[in-house]
């Protein structure tokens, strides 16, 4: 099977290619620990001076490429990786860290619905292996960079200034501060994820065709 044929196989139906497999749930394990630690690190040793939130929270680079390669569980990945080391171990109280998590629901679903429902109507690759090229990284740094952190750095500082973690006249130069840093992050880290390991994950398939198998 070419390319371009295997490219199309990847959507968000439901199970379409069932069962899911051991492998893909120890891979999915896995990638919830790296994400998981890796949030904790970002809070703890890059802070921005709010509980919660990283100048350069360096797993966003990790967790685009996961929800990519891995569908649903991507989100599942994100969602446990702030709710624990975003959130808990970083302080929050469990009642605040359940609403922030939700954070990366968002910063996830929009490259998550990007890459598997437009990305080829646009001649991109929906595993994202062609970032390099100029329509690729265009194409990422629309939907993979600048709208989700927008939007995450919204939400995010909206529910921290809502139970009093960041004063209101902060909001704005916090919001700005997120989306910059996780901007960075995304648009260096990311690309060399996709590039060099996304045929990896495919050659072991170990990549989701549709929204969990």
């Amino acid at each position: 099977m070419d390319a371009s044929n295997r490219a199309g196989e990847y959507g968000l139906r439901w199970n379409p290619n069932p069962p899911v497999t051991v492998a893909s749930l120890v891979t999915v394990a896995l990638a919830a620990g790296v994400y998981t630690i890796l949030s904790w690190l970002g809070v703890i040793g890059l802070p921005m001076g709010i509980v919660g939130v990283s100048s350069l929270f360096v797993a966003i680079g990790f967790g685009i490429p996961f929800v990519m390669w891995f569908g649903a569980w991507g989100l599942l990945i994100g969602y446990i990786g702030s709710f624990v080391g975003a959130g808990l171990l970083a302080g929050l109280p469990v009642l605040v860290a359940l609403p922030f998590a939700l954070v990366d629901i968002i910063q996830f679903g929009v490259p998550l619905l990007a890459y598997r429902l437009l990305a080829q109507r646009f001649g991109v690759h929906p595993l994202g292996k062609d970032v390099y090229t100029g329509k690729g990284l265009l194409f990422f740094f629309i939907f993979g960079g600048l709208i989700p952190n927008a939007l995450g750095a919204l939400y995010g500082i909206t529910i921290l200034m809502t139970v009093g973690f960041v004063p209101p006249d902060a909001w704005g130069i916090a919001v700005v501060g997120w989306w910059i840093g996780n901007l960075v992050v995304s648009l260096i880290v990311a690309p060399i994820l996709l590039r060099v390991v996304t045929p990896i994950i495919e050659r072991y398939g170990l990549a989701t065709h549709g929204c969990i198998t």
